[in-house]
């Protein structure tokens, strides 16, 4: 029984190693010169996990891509805006987890964080009861959330089973 029980721990903690935000594009309100483009670039590649951060002054977007295996929260990613003075908006991210929930109510778990989102179709016509209980890559948008909250909706565009 003990055996069990240590090869359980085992496969859970291998699982939370695996998958998580893959990338996140990010709208920035108030980033408009090159200093505030500075410091948001700093403080999203202080986030652990962080591989690459494109920061694109004119559309007021920050591109961060993670490293694979990262357990980066998006909750880090908020709070690097805020601590800077400006202001998260929607959020296109491509995010692996697992699919949780009920038919009429699935969530997607993002696998190695806290992070969990209740899934809304962006566009109607995708059914995921055939994906609830597996791995998923999901592409979608986060919307705005107040200051020190993260959404409790993901609005998936595309999902499929991960790899």
């Amino acid at each position: 029984m003990k055996k069990i029980a240590i090869t359980g721990i085992l496969a859970m903690c291998a699982l939370t190693a695996q998958g998580q935000y893959k990338q996140i594009d990010m709208t920035v309100f108030g980033m408009d010169c090159p200093p505030c483009a500075f410091a948001i670039r700093l403080s999203m590649k202080n986030v652990r996990g962080v591989s690459g951060v494109d920061v694109d002054l004119n559309k007021g977007r920050v591109t961060i891509k993670l490293t694979a295996g990262s357990n980066a929260e998006l909750r880090q990613f908020n709070e690097a805006v805020e601590k800077n003075g400006f202001a998260h908006q929607d959020a296109d991210v491509l995010v692996e987890g697992v699919l949780l929930g009920l038919p009429t109510a699935p969530l997607l778990q993002v696998t190695g964080t806290n992070d969990r989102y209740a899934l809304v179709p962006f566009a109607q016509g995708v059914d995921v009861t055939v994906l609830l209980g597996k791995s998923v890559i999901i592409q979608g948008v986060l919307p705005q959330s107040p200051r020190g909250k993260v959404p409790v909706v993901l609005r998936y565009k595309t999902i499929a089973v991960s790899k």
